[in-house]
């Protein structure tokens, strides 16, 4: 792996990215650690745990930013939006296309499709 920042080289073990769920637009776009942003804003939030890193392409987004918005990570699996492949709209629900805020705990569902319903209520942002 190459940062698409920095130009750094890494094993992709070393730095835990997920190489076999990742897409070829992914892995020319990884950031290493040290250049991680949020894919949101453009920028690292104060609070560096607000950070959360989809599991299938390893970007990183702020979890004040999401929609919907969660205060900490939520347990077991976290998507971003655009790694969802929803198998019950196939992602028709939104007309101008998946949102960069958007993420999910199931990857064949999205959000609207129930995606998020597996989350604590403790976890939501309020």
């Amino acid at each position: 792996f190459f940062c698409v920042d920095c130009g750094e080289a890494f094993h992709s073990f070393c730095v835990n990215a997920p190489i076999l769920s990742m897409t070829a637009s992914s892995a020319a776009g990884w950031r290493c650690p040290n250049c991680k942003i949020c894919e949101i804003s453009g920028e690292v939030p104060t609070d560096e745990l607000k950070m959360l890193f989809c599991e299938m392409c390893d970007r990183a987004f702020n979890c004040d930013l999401l929609d919907p918005p969660l205060k900490a990570a939520p347990d077991g699996l976290w998507v971003c939006g655009q790694c969802v492949d929803c198998r019950h709209c196939h992602n028709t629900m939104e007309t101008m296309g998946v949102s960069v805020k958007y993420w999910s705990t199931d990857i064949e569902k999205c959000y609207r499709c129930g995606g998020c319903n597996s989350v604590d209520d403790s976890t939501w942002a309020k």
